[in-house]
């Protein structure tokens, strides 16, 4: 593979990233502050779990462990989740606006993953 498609990668990938955290940074000083969703926990501990053991990392494992069993010691603190026609405006906005973002970070990833192929 060639070397300047790997560091246009990585150089996109930080970008990304650096905007990520920009925005995560400025938006929530004005956001109130909420409890977490420990669902959420559960079901990330649900989808890492079998992925760790499956290509035998157990970085992955280990988190999937830890999240599955910090969103079951916590179950009733479970939250429901509201649909999106029940959002406010904003909030719905700016689900968009992100679900938008990583959409066009993983067509950029595969047109690079394709074009290094292709070399």
């Amino acid at each position: 593979m060639n070397n300047y498609i790997v560091l246009a990668l990585l150089i996109g990938v930080a970008i990304l990233g650096i905007i990520f955290a920009a925005v995560a940074f400025f938006r929530g000083k004005d956001l109130p502050k909420r409890d977490p969703d420990y669902r959420v926990f559960f079901i990330l501990g649900v989808s890492f779990l079998p992925i760790g053991i499956a290509t035998d990392n157990p970085g992955l494992w280990g988190m999937g462990a830890v999240f599955l069993i910090l969103g079951l010691a916590n179950r009733d603190k479970w939250k429901d989740q509201s649909k999106w026609s029940e959002l406010e405006p904003e909030r719905s906005r700016l689900k968009f606006i992100i679900i938008g973002l990583l959409a066009l970070a993983l067509l950029t990833l595969l047109v690079f993953y394709i074009f290094a192929k292709s070399n």
